[in-house]
């Protein structure tokens, strides 16, 4: 399906052919393959910028077929970390107890019905007579417990890995979905191994992929959406772009902010026409499809869909801009803007409406005949008002939480959130005697500590190169992070975070990756080699970092899977006192 990856040594079609890159093959007819003149046997200067390396061997690792290796890579990782142990703990932990008994309901019934007080622990024994057929009264929408579902379908209702698993797996492909997208991204293996490691080694990423909570299905959806829009950019667009370039009404072209400045002040008049259009634009229905699975799990999903969206109109105008098009602004809205709306949000609302496939089958469930229209339409009015009460109920969710955390921290990770903690005699199997478990949901604090200078890189880049690529993963953190600073009213947790954590790491490791050199701010290849001393000075900076941040994730890998661990160990690693 990933076939966006074109080789270094082609013409790259698939590469925003407005930022005028030249092509690797282009580089290669210029560099001579022997460094001319220069005695191998004398040592070149320090500051010397050193030769191109030989094109041959670079290109060996610089192929789609490396970014799969990559992948597959991150993904192994990933599911070593993910599945083994998913019964470390036997009881259900934190929002477990409303999921996993909501999804055993829908095996049950086809909807959520109503559960009896305190019955955890017959739960998890296998005694489920405390469901009633009673409409309970969930409020968030059925997809991600239809997914924990399949997993009790699958190992049975009272396996803890049957709750856990589905959660495991969203898990793992969301760290192939990560590597995808940075491979379309920045075409650099390395880059995409990088961030794939950080995401399956990150202690938020993996905690929520050991615990039936639905943001981790969110963040596989949204990122998958992500993912669509990229590969629909880098089709549509030098497709628009080609097609621009044969309109006869086309103007000069247009850079710089000295352009901007004569078009917004109106002083760059041209006669009104609307222009070619993109085409074809399958990748955005499928962004539409998957931004509305992402909000059937949770409603948060509809930012992704927004911002998303907004992003490929202002793309729409720029690409137009930028070629000569003398009416940017409606041209695109004539020509492409309404069709990617088209595809994009009636496309994610019908596959949300579809999500309720069993609610709308079952008029025992919550909601059902308040409106008092009969048929269809009728339960669409019904669900309307449980929509509208579920909004209520969310918005005025201030009751006082031991974890709960205000969004300006979440960056720094300043608030834990501990889905589970057990000392004591019955805690056996570490060497001191004095033995406990413990589940914190907490990322891994170097990764997301340095992914705070990251993100002002990535934001500087954007704006000072306007380079779409980086505009991503800035946009990831515009979508998936800055609303939740509007709710800092509200009790919200720091776990919330795992849904742009893969931006976290994708910002981390691209940091890195223009550190050694695999990629430039600007998205442009160097025009020429960078001195030895800076070249390995990066290196070297970028060797630390990485090091650093896997070390510190095995170093706290126990306490995201509940292994065993002396107390001594536990109290070493509570860095923070707000991480307790």
């Amino acid at each position: 399906m990933d076939t966006a990856n074109a080789h270094n040594d082609t013409i790259d079609e698939a590469s925003d052919i407005l930022e005028q890159e030249p092509t690797a093959e282009a580089t290669t007819e210029e560099q001579p393959t022997e460094e001319a003149g220069i005695d191998s046997s004398e040592s070149p200067s320090w500051d010397t910028p050193r030769s191109p390396r030989n094109p041959r061997w670079t290109d060996r690792l610089n192929t789609p077929a490396a970014g799969w290796v990559a992948t597959a890579i991150a993904a192994i990782v990933a599911a070593i970390i993910r599945l083994p142990g998913l019964d470390n703990v036997r009881t259900l932990i934190f929002d477990e107890t409303y999921y996993v008994k909501d999804a055993w309901s829908l095996l049950t019934f086809g909807y959520e019905g109503t559960w009896a007080k305190d019955v955890d622990a017959a739960f998890i024994n296998g005694d489920t007579s405390g469901l009633s057929a009673v409409g309970g009264y969930p409020v968030h929408p059925p997809t991600g417990k239809w997914l924990i579902a399949l997993g009790m379908k699958v190992f049975g209702q009272a396996d803890p890995v049957g709750w856990r698993i589905a959660a495991a797996i969203c898990g793992i492909i969301t760290v192939i979905l990560l590597c995808r997208l940075a491979q379309n991204l920045f075409r650099s293996p390395a880059l995409t191994l990088l961030a794939g490691l950080f995401l399956a080694t990150d202690g938020m990423a993996i905690v929520m992929s050991r615990t039936s909570i639905l943001d981790g299905f969110l963040t596989m959806f949204t990122l998958a959406a992500f993912l669509c829009v990229v590969k629909d950019q880098e089709a549509s667009q030098p497709r628009l772009f080609a097609k621009l370039q044969e309109w006869d009404d086309l103007g000069t072209p247009r850079q710089g902010w000295n352009d901007l400045r004569a078009f917004l002040t109106r002083h760059d008049r041209r006669p009104f026409a609307v222009g070619p259009n993109a085409g074809n634009r399958p990748w955005l229905l499928a962004a539409g499809c998957l931004a509305g699975l992402a909000c059937s799990v949770k409603w948060s999903g509809i930012y992704a869909l927004a911002f998303l969206g907004i992003f490929v109109a202002i793309r729409e105008v720029t690409c137009r801009w930028r070629a000569g098009h003398p009416s940017p602004i409606r041209g695109a809205l004539l020509a492409d803007i309404w069709w990617a709306f088209v595809l994009m949000v009636p496309t994610a609302i019908l596959t949300y409406i579809a999500s309720w496939f069993g609610w709308f089958a079952h008029p025992a469930a919550h909601g059902h005949g308040r409106s008092g229209i009969s048929g269809f339409a009728g339960s669409l009015a019904d669900l309307w008002l449980y929509h509208k009460e579920m909004w209520t109920f969310h918005n005025g969710l201030s009751t006082p939480h031991t974890y709960q955390s205000s969004p300006y921290t979440w960056l720094a990770q300043y608030r834990a959130t501990s889905f589970h903690w057990q000392t004591g005699p019955e805690v056996t199997g570490c060497t001191s005697g004095q033995c406990a478990t413990d589940i914190v949901a907490l990322g891994n604090p170097l990764l997301w500590w340095i992914g705070i200078g990251a993100l002002i890189l990535i934001l500087w880049a954007t704006l000072r190169y306007r380079n779409w690529r980086t505009g991503i993963v800035a946009l990831g953190y515009i979508a998936l992070y800055a609303p939740w600073l509007a709710y800092a009213h509200r009790t919200i947790f720091t776990f919330y975070t795992v849904v742009f954590a893969p931006f976290v790491a994708l910002s981390v490791a691209w940091m890195i990756a223009v550190l050694t050199g695999w990629v430039t701010a600007d998205g442009h290849p160097l025009s020429a080699p960078l001195p030895r001393r800076t070249e390995l000075s990066g290196w070297a900076v970028a060797a630390v970092l990485t090091i650093a941040i896997l070390m510190c994730a095995i170093y706290f890998l126990p306490l995201w899977r509940a292994d065993v661990v002396n107390y001594s160990f536990w109290r070493s690693h509570m860095w923070l006192p707000s991480w307790i």
